[in-house]
């Protein structure tokens, strides 16, 4: 019992240090608390202390944990939820009450389980309900892993601990109960490594980039960054439009008009995207056909590349119609084919695009002849406002915003460069999408 009570006490540390302010983190500490300490009673000799650990144990574990789910569940209002605060002790006080305490206490497990069973299946059904109920994918993702991390451990309690007692006083369950908890703390500790579990993230790598992409992917930012790409690219056109009012080219005149409010609409709709003081960047999820949208943002780029005359070379091998937010991700290949041409020489670039089949979902490869970068710039390039490029135009928000939308939609990001031997960026989405027909490869 001394290694579950440390395993239960170093998990109510962790969510104390990476998630002190919700409120449901709080109350899962209390809970953690009440088991790991309780947990004690089997080797302190003490007998006050020992009846004030099992008590702890028995009686006030259950009520951590229903106040735990019912807040992390947002299955009441905060009023209710202070009124149940106070309500749901009077079961605990009354078994206190009721039962001896001399020379150790005695608890009737019988009449206890009555309350104890209703507050742990109930806690484990607004667990599961907040799954059920929620609409947003990441949010899903999360409660799921959540009640995977505290169902199957609460129903071993309730199993080899409340029901064996009330059945059989002095059943001692501890050993299956802890199998149980071994399992789910394992689980813990890939879930929060892997994708962040009650708001705990343990990475190894990229932690502090992703503190950083939480500070700055708000709205003023990545609106900023995005109507400067848009402005740019409209300045080129009307400055083609000018040149061809002059030449009296009225054909190619109708053609950059309708490209320069293609490009509005697109700033238009990135306007009403982004809403005030928001946290975080929110996808709309819609079906597009990533060769389409691929097909848009060269056509976005159109001038750009034509006025460095770099020369693109496309190879779709497979076409998808994907699940995506499509405005972002357009956004996205946008901004690396822009970075692409930026660094390659004054004339004469070239770029590569793929889209094929790799391990476990979508690869897409952007390959250019540029200068590369240094090997200390590639483990920054992600980072919020950096940029290898010296001009008080660039934000350095670019890369960091495709990396965030990446991941918002379950994929990574990776560069591939040396210095003076240009450059290759990987997108990988997991395969979520239907196959729709092959092509070949083309030019643009």
């Amino acid at each position: 019992m001394i290694y579950s009570s440390i395993l239960d006490l170093l998990l109510a540390g962790l969510l104390f240090h990476y998630g002190p302010r919700q409120e449901s983190n709080r109350w899962a500490v209390l809970f953690l608390l009440f088991v790991g300490l309780g947990s004690l009673s089997d080797v302190v000799t003490q007998t006050a202390l020992r009846s004030f650990f099992f008590f702890l144990l028995q009686a006030c574990s259950p009520y951590g944990f229903v106040m735990f789910a019912m807040t992390y569940s947002d299955a009441a209002t905060s009023k209710i939820k202070n009124i149940l605060a106070y309500a749901l002790l009077i079961p605990l006080c009354v078994t206190l009450f009721i039962s001896p305490l001399r020379p150790e206490i005695q608890i009737d497990f019988s009449l206890m389980l009555l309350w104890t069973a209703p507050y742990y299946l109930g806690g484990c059904f607004l667990l599961i309900s907040s799954y059920l109920k929620e609409r947003d994918r990441d949010k899903r993702k999360f409660r799921l892993i959540t009640a995977c991390f505290f169902v199957p451990p609460i129903l071993a309690i309730v199993v080899f601990n409340h029901i064996s007692r009330a059945v059989h006083q002095h059943f001692d369950g501890y050993f299956n109960v802890s199998v149980v908890v071994w399992i789910a703390f394992a689980f813990f500790i890939i879930a929060a490594i892997r994708f962040g579990v009650l708001g705990v993230r343990i990475r190894f790598e990229k932690q502090l980039h992703d503190q950083k992409i939480k500070g700055i992917a708000s709205g003023a930012a990545m609106f900023n960054h995005a109507v400067k790409n848009r402005i740019t690219n409209i300045d080129l056109l009307t400055r083609r439009v000018k040149e061809l009012v002059q030449a009296q080219s009225n054909g190619q005149i109708d053609e950059d008009i309708e490209r320069i409010l293609a490009e509005t609409k697109q700033v238009m709709q990135m306007v009403k995207r982004i809403q005030k003081q928001i946290e975080d960047v929110e996808l709309v999820e819609g079906t597009a056909n990533l060769i389409d949208l691929m097909t848009q943002a060269l056509h976005a780029n159109h001038y750009l590349l034509e006025s460095k005359r770099v020369s693109v070379t496309t190879d779709y091998a497979v076409d998808y119609d994907i699940l995506c937010d499509k405005l972002h991700l357009q956004e996205v290949f946008s901004n690396i084919i822009g970075n692409a041409v930026e660094a390659v020489d004054e004339i004469g670039g070239r770029l590569a695009i793929r889209i094929y089949d790799g391990k476990g979902g979508i690869l897409i490869d952007f390959a250019d002849n540029g200068k590369g970068m240094a090997k200390k710039a590639k483990g920054q390039i992600f980072d919020p406002f950096y940029s290898t490029k010296q001009s008080d135009a660039n934000f350095g928000l670019g890369l960091s915003y495709c990396y965030l939308i990446a991941q918002k939609h379950g994929g990574s990001i990776e560069v591939s460069s040396s210095e003076g031997e240009g450059g290759d960026l990987y997108l990988a989405f997991a395969e979520k999408s239907q196959k729709v027909a092959r092509s070949q490869g083309s030019r643009f």
